[in-house]
């Protein structure tokens, strides 16, 4: 297949997206694939001309051009996962971007079903909420991608006052010669009181070049509770794109911790808005990049009520010639008095040739708030080196100890602390020398 030019998508992915409009859908849906089609054909993919992308070029990608597939191979349901992350009385597998198992019925008031099953029960709640995703231009290119595929996906419902526990979505590639793109869908409703733990571990057991573009869509009732854990380890070839959008009602809490360790390009969206009084969302991540890795996290918080929270904490570790993107911005509106909002990202290059754009954003239309943001990019302080290297360790492993412990100001925002532990110990791993690789 050919790299996509000019923005213009091959012709066998619009065939594909063409093809995709035949599973079997709500009328309403059918057409909103439809119309995602048409829009995405206008837009193309985003280039450096169009803003939120310019720091994160898809040419790695562009010359894969994976074949788009509504559906997995056979072989897919005998992929072997990684080590879990931790025991969850609840599981989800999805290979190449459809579901392969699911495993959920031992918490009362948890309700975790496919998405065509959940269109049976849900609809009134599912329809407004797909509809409302924004699949506008070149910027917004891959969820228009994802809806036009839309049939792959699942709805997580944790009823009033349920405190759910945790969830973990095991996410893997199938080996094989041809790369392909899955696309997947998650919806989270929960109601009021209602608490759930949703980790994610991104991982597959052999290398691959696949790509997989997810988005997930959460609602969060007056005084529910979602903690999100994502952890990506993918080979050096795959491709991950993610979209996650929270609305919150009011004293609800959405906590996010990202990290990080893998994959030749990773791109995460995640947007927070905070319609109900005294809602707070934190968002951190950390990544550790060699070679020639790119992440992206793109973070926008909009205060639309009184008495809001929200921080961002971002920690990013790079060395080879590998490139880090960080943006981050904060919306407080008009009325929104009495939000509070802090910003921090700082960065640790250890090779001149990598590169790190960091673009922290306040936008404030309100009285009595509180607001800071600050953005580092730098290197080890030689002081504390030396310090080390004074109790005896040598110059590497004073510098890899530091490095680590830089990206587990992260790590130590986690709730669990086992979790945490692991988490840890794979960033510990990953971490690059001084090389230039």
């Amino acid at each position: 297949m050919s790299a996509v030019a000019n923005n213009a998508l091959p012709e066998p992915w619009l065939q594909a997206m063409a093809a995709a409009q035949d599973a079997p859908a709500p009328g309403w849906l059918q057409e909103l694939r439809l119309e995602a089609a048409r829009r995405l054909q206008d837009s193309g993919l985003p280039d450096r001309k169009t803003e939120a992308w310019k720091y994160t070029p898809l040419k790695v990608f562009e010359a894969l051009a994976p074949p788009l597939s509504g559906s997995v191979q056979d072989s897919a349901g005998a992929v072997s996962f990684p080590p879990a992350l931790l025991e969850a009385a609840s599981t989800v597998e999805v290979v190449d971007g459809m579901l392969a198992g699911v495993r959920a019925d031992r918490v009362p008031g948890l309700s975790v079903l496919p998405l065509a099953d959940a269109m049976d029960r849900f609809e009134d709640r599912l329809r407004p909420l797909i509809e409302a995703e924004n699949i506008n231009g070149a910027t917004r290119a891959f969820a228009a991608l994802n809806t036009a595929f839309l049939e792959h996906g699942l709805l997580i419902h944790v009823a009033q006052g349920v405190d759910a526990g945790s969830l973990l979505a095991q996410w893997a590639f199938s080996p094989g010669e041809v790369s392909r793109m899955g696309h997947f869908r998650i919806i989270l409703l929960l109601e009021n009181g209602a608490q759930l733990s949703l980790v994610e571990q991104f991982q597959s057991t052999e290398a691959t070049a696949n790509a997989l573009n997810v988005i997930i869509q959460a609602e969060l009732g007056d005084g529910a509770e979602l903690n999100h854990v994502r952890l990506q380890a993918e080979s050096a070839d795959a491709t991950l794109l993610t979209s996650t959008s929270i609305g919150q009602a009011a004293g609800s809490t959405y906590s996010y911790r990202g990290f990080d360790l893998g994959c030749g390009l990773a791109r995460h969206e995640l947007n927070a808005q905070l319609s109900g009084p005294e809602a707070y969302t934190d968002i951190s991540g950390a990544f550790v990049l060699d070679g020639r890795r790119h992440v992206d996290n793109h973070v926008s918080v909009a205060h639309e009520a009184t008495d809001c929270r929200s921080e961002q904490f971002f920690r990013g570790v790079l060395g080879g010639r590998s490139r880090g993107v960080f943006n981050g911005r904060a919306l407080i509106q008009a009325g929104a008095d009495g939000s509070s909002v802090q910003q921090s990202n700082a960065n640790l290059l250890l090779s001149d040739l990598a590169e790190m754009d960091t673009k922290p954003e306040l936008e404030i239309y309100a009285d009595e708030v509180e607001a800071s943001h600050g953005a580092t990019v730098g290197q080890l302080d030689e002081n504390a080196v030396f310090y080390m290297r004074s109790r005896g360790l040598s110059s590497d492993v004073a510098r890899r100890m530091l490095t680590a412990a830089f990206c587990h100001s992260v790590t130590d925002r986690l709730q669990d602390r086992e979790l945490a532990g692991r988490i840890a110990g794979l960033i510990d791993a990953a971490m690059p020398g001084d090389g230039e690789s």
